[in-house]
């Protein structure tokens, strides 16, 4: 026997073998490359309308949404269209549906507004929302044309509460995207109520009302400037989007808009919408 092999285990000579074989053995051929992911799908192409005369009242009861002032801003699953299902006044409403589960899907309504409302508008608005994730959600707003890639003061929501903000969401090319931000209020879930709204650019200020109450007074101030933020409001949407993820989606999304005004001055509720009728109390047991 060979005196160095005779100095190794046999344990060790097992080893050695099947290292010596393993190294002989050609490598395993390559994974194939994975497929490339889908390319997200483009929103729609914005089309502007023509300017709205004051004071501007859409109440649907013709029962179509009208493409001469309205342009629909729809992408993904989310749905928008005229509804008697559920109403404030009227036969009709607008219904936005956002399906469980999504995520990245939206749907708007836009209209142009006229030069008078430039730097100053009101408005209302009977909604009913049936539900709403935790997250970051989109009602409404009026700024520059273009929403989504737009500059804009918002009304929405968050862990129950309105979420007035400014957005600059414009052309990143020009400038950086940014937001200021605030919770104040509490948004009502499963009823109608009328939401009375102010926004002005020079200052930025959004004041809010539900049902007649104040609930909302919030000034914006961005990268050390308060006043023409947004650079004029020029288009009013409404509608919904949330910036929840899709496993916080854990239900439909239904929210109905009946009865919308814009104006240069305020404008004032309707009659009231009777709410649903509470449970009465149990009765004692014995």
């Amino acid at each position: 026997m060979h005196p160095k092999l005779y100095l190794l285990p046999f344990t060790s000579l097992v080893c050695l073998a099947l290292t010596n074989a393993a190294i002989a053995q050609p490598p395993a051929p390559a994974a194939p490359p994975a497929a490339p992911r889908p390319a997200p799908t483009p929103p729609p192409p914005v089309r502007f309308t023509a300017p709205v005369s004051l004071p501007f009242i859409e109440d649907f009861e013709s029962g179509q949404i009208n493409t001469n002032i309205w342009d629909l801003r729809v992408h993904g699953d989310a749905t928008i269209k005229i509804s008697q299902a559920n109403v404030a006044h009227g036969k009709n409403a607008l219904a936005v549906h956002y399906p469980k589960g999504a995520r990245g899907t939206y749907a708007f309504m836009a209209a142009h507004l006229p030069d008078s409302l430039h730097d100053e508008l009101y408005g209302r608005a009977y909604i009913y929302i049936n539900w709403m994730p935790p997250n970051h959600s989109v009602l409404l707003l009026a700024g520059t044309p273009g929403f989504p890639i737009n500059n804009f003061l918002e009304i929405g929501e968050s862990r129950g509460q309105f979420q007035p903000s400014f957005q600059q969401n414009g052309d990143p090319t020009i400038f950086p995207r940014g937001e200021t931000t605030a919770r104040e209020g509490t948004i009502p879930i499963g009823r109608w109520f009328c939401l009375e709204w102010h926004f002005t650019d020079k200052p930025d200020r959004i004041v809010e009302w539900v049902d007649g109450q104040q609930v909302v007074d919030k000034s914006f101030a961005f990268k050390g400037a308060n006043s023409e933020l947004v650079k004029g409001f020029s288009e009013f949407d409404f509608g919904f989007r949330s910036w929840g993820r899709a496993e916080n989606i854990t239900q439909d999304i239904d929210i109905y808009y009946d009865d919308i005004e814009i104006s240069d001055k305020s404008i004032g509720q309707l009659t009231p919408v009777p709410q649903p009728p509470t449970a009465a109390p149990a009765a004692p047991s014995n």
